[in-house]
């Protein structure tokens, strides 16, 4: 169980750091842009597509693309709580104050997860709201927030943004260093847009990659039934939060 002491400690060196709150902002800020900038293209889309394109377009979808690029903010949030404290030096005096490096992993985590979720649930209802306005103003067809895919997108699509905060924490564990979990965090939740031009194992990529696989199945495309869809980016983020635990656990910092 994470102590309140130790999680108010990890709060106040986090929200210490000017580029948490920089970084928070503009996951907010871009959902907006990007709500609008999709869906824009996306009634250009709609309206020089064939009556067969038509009936396969998919308001939420279309409009929510940006995700896959505010989702990279989200996992730097994640990075930042732990790689800031390499980077300033602190890390050992913290592990000493708290004394179990599990507990301060957890502490980490719970604190990924305070401040992911929100930022990651105002970027998801705005990027859906934005979206759909600007489609039911331009008289394509949109998605209302009570239809099952709203829904799904409304309430699983912050918990997915969340988990991959905790990948980038996990991320600043294994490698010690903004830049570096940064840079790993942007090349792999990017690969799913690059599916295109990949032979062979494009389509894998696509469709089970642990940030392409929810999202697959929110929008009602994915082959695998949602609870297995869902699950890849459970486990794959669990995975990854042991090996974290088991290097910072065995490596002095």
């Amino acid at each position: 169980m994470i102590e309140t002491q130790t999680l108010r400690a990890e709060w106040t060196k986090f929200s210490s750091v000017r580029a948490t709150m920089v970084l928070s902002l503009a996951a907010v800020a871009m959902s907006a842009f990007l709500g609008w900038m999709f869906a824009k293209a996306s009634v250009i889309d709609y309206l020089t597509s064939t009556p067969q394109e038509r009936l396969d377009f998919s308001p939420v979808e279309m409009g929510m693309r940006g995700v896959f690029l505010v989702q990279l903010l989200i996992a730097g949030i994640g990075v930042l709580v732990v790689s800031s404290e390499y980077g300033s030096g602190t890390m050992p005096a913290t592990m000493a104050a708290v004394g179990r490096r599990g507990k301060l992993l957890a502490a980490k985590a719970g604190m990924t997860v305070l401040t992911a979720l929100p930022v990651s649930v105002a970027s998801v209802v705005l990027m859906f709201t934005i979206s759909q306005s600007h489609l039911a103003a331009s008289g394509v067809p949109y998605t209302m927030p009570g239809e099952p895919i709203g829904l799904r997108m409304l309430l699983i699509g912050p918990v997915v943004l969340t988990l991959i905060a905790l990948f980038g924490l996990a991320l600043g564990f294994l490698l010690r260093g903004t830049a570096a979990a940064v840079n790993v965090a942007t090349a792999f939740l990017l690969l799913p847009a690059l599916s295109d031009v990949m032979p062979g194992v494009g389509p894998f990529v696509e469709s089970y990659w642990p940030n392409a696989a929810p999202f697959k199945a929110i929008y009602g495309t994915h082959e695998l039934p949602d609870v297995m869809a869902y699950g890849i980016v459970v486990v794959f983020v669990a995975v990854m939060m042991v090996a974290a635990f088991v290097r910072f656990r065995d490596r002095d910092a």
